[in-house]
């Protein structure tokens, strides 16, 4: 059931990145807490009290918060799907479309609603498309979304609303994270990028996010629940950040394979980015990126602005 209380604290949050890893500069807009799905590695499972979808109606709130953080921080991109899946509940709330209203009036704002949902009726009626809104989708191989992503729509229902939502003109974000590393991972990751080329005009995409599977201590008895889980198939550490994930040289090699397979099946120009990854690590994956915060935040709004 949801529900609708007045957010207390702050509802702009800079995105939580582990102290040594590299920050891409994004913000969260907290307008809703919860989420429908049950995906295995989502640390949501572990942070929040409760389940329960909880939307913020103190709207007027945040968009004074929004103009007085609009007027010290340049290039800013910021989106929902922190606490909750961006879209997942749009269907009832129709809260896409306050958002929309909101950004009109931000122009020089780039906003993302992050989604595995195919809840787009909404955006796709909105008066017009707004050119500062990406709409982007986590993605993985089906069989992984079988296993981990429970209650989640599956691969081919995603595609589609991605080439609807595209056709009607947004900009599109793709995440591959968590990457999660099953037997034969390079075939079925190479086949969703296949998939992904048939549908996508690398134009549209503002930015494509990799990041490989991570979660800390505390997630285990959760993931304990689901028998078939891959997320211990692989071999893990406890990490810099306390968190478990493959050695790096494990993850620097995926990083490059599926480097290599966007850009030649879809094209070399797609903006791509680690998300809590180490300077390491960027260096050896993206070595022609000057990787600090400031760096990376101005190419992924530049590329959104295209």
């Amino acid at each position: 059931m949801i529900k609708f209380e007045k957010q207390k604290g702050n509802f702009i949050k800079h995105c939580p990145c582990s102290p040594e890893a590299i920050s891409c500069g994004y913000f969260n807009l907290n307008l809703h807490t919860g989420c429908p799905y049950s995906c295995s590695y989502c640390i949501l499972q572990d942070y929040l009290e409760t389940k329960d979808p909880i939307f913020f109606t103190n709207i007027d709130d945040m968009e004074k918060e929004l103009l007085r953080f609009t007027k010290k921080q340049k290039y800013l991109r910021i989106g929902t799907g922190e606490l909750s899946d961006s879209l997942a509940f749009d269907t009832e709330t129709k809260y896409s479309n306050k958002i929309l209203s909101i950004f009109e009036n931000f122009p020089e704002v780039i906003f993302e609603f992050k989604t595995k949902s195919i809840n787009i009726n909404s955006i796709l009626k909105y008066k017009k498309v707004l050119k500062n809104i990406v709409v982007s989708w986590s993605l993985n191989p089906q069989i992984i979304i079988e296993r981990e992503e429970h209650f989640s729509p599956d691969l081919n229902l995603r595609l589609r609303a991605i080439a609807e939502v595209q056709s009607k003109g947004y900009k599109i974000g793709l995440h591959f994270d968590p990457i999660i590393l099953i037997e034969n991972w390079k075939s079925y990751y190479r086949s969703l990028i296949v998939k992904i080329s048939k549908i996508i005009n690398p134009q549209n995409i503002a930015w494509w996010s990799m990041g490989i599977l991570r979660f800390p201590h505390s997630l285990r008895k959760h993931i304990f629940k689901f028998k078939d889980s891959f997320l211990f198939s692989g071999e893990l550490i406890k990490g810099y950040d306390g968190k478990y994930r493959y050695f790096k040289p494990i993850r620097i090699e995926v990083f490059k394979f599926i480097r290599q397979e966007i850009q030649s099946i879809i094209s070399d120009k797609i903006p791509l980015y680690l998300c809590m990854e180490d300077i390491e690590v960027w260096e050896e994956i993206f070595p022609e990126i000057y990787c600090t915060e400031s760096k990376i935040n101005k190419y992924l709004y530049e590329s959104a602005c295209k």
